[in-house]
């Protein structure tokens, strides 16, 4: 029975067994083992191997002659070193700073004797000062009692009752009286002519009395009050 897959495969895909016929025992001398079954009909393959390993030899060969030729080249190191330059300010002392020192020493010492003296004249204005301060005060203390002494000098007393003229009799002022033995009775005039309407101002004091005549007033009356003294 033939199969429809068979005819599809060529002959070279499928090598047709060949059977060799092993010679007797006669034809060679000896027999002959009969061949591997799984080589016959097999094309021998080839081995690349030795030849892979012949050139790893060839170049490690040709670096060990050129290690062995030239000597290794040795490694220099450089090592560059930098100087830094720092620049320092260094101050330098005059050569004439012993003559300035003197120099200031001086001026200080003329300054101080010049601020004693300042300090000396401002005292003694300000004792001057004092002074006339004080002699305008007795001045003025002097004149007030040479007034107050005229004052009492022109304006007199008044001794007792009485009608009296103002600016003749009596001086214009303050007077005071310690009050009389009865019945005080004292007036401020503007007439002379008796009448109620002469009368300024009047008073009836009961002991000590005061009364200030002014020089508008024409006349001034008094009755039993004693004497009046000026203030």
């Amino acid at each position: 029975m033939n199969h429809p897959h068979q005819n599809d495969h060529s002959s070279t895909d499928y090598p047709t067994e060949q059977h060799q016929a092993y010679p007797g025992p006669g034809a060679g001398g000896g027999a002959q083992e009969p061949a591997d079954a799984e080589t016959v009909g097999q094309p021998k393959k080839k081995r690349r191997w030795p030849w892979i390993v012949g050139i790893f030899v060839a170049l490690f060969a040709g670096v060990g002659i050129g290690a062995g030729g030239e000597p290794e080249p040795e490694v220099v190191t450089e090592t560059e070193t930098e100087t830094v330059t720092e620049e320092v300010e260094v101050e330098v002392e005059p050569a004439d700073l012993d003559e300035r020192r003197d120099v200031i020493a001086e001026d200080e010492e003329a300054l101080e004797v010049r601020t004693a003296e300042l300090d000396d004249r401002e005292a003694a204005l300000d004792e001057r000062e004092e002074g006339l301060e004080s002699q305008a005060q007795e001045a003025a203390e002097a004149e007030d009692a040479v007034q107050e002494e005229e004052q009492t000098s022109s304006s007199g007393a008044i001794p007792g009752s009485g009608t009296f003229i103002v600016g003749e009799d009596v001086q214009p002022g303050t007077y005071r009286t310690e009050g009389g033995s009865g019945y005080c009775y004292w007036a401020r005039l503007s007439g002379l002519s008796g009448e109620f309407g002469d009368i300024i101002t009047n008073g009836l004091p009961d002991g000590q009395g005061f009364v200030t005549i002014a020089e508008t007033d024409v006349a001034f009356e008094t009755s039993d009050c004693g004497e009046w003294t000026a203030q």
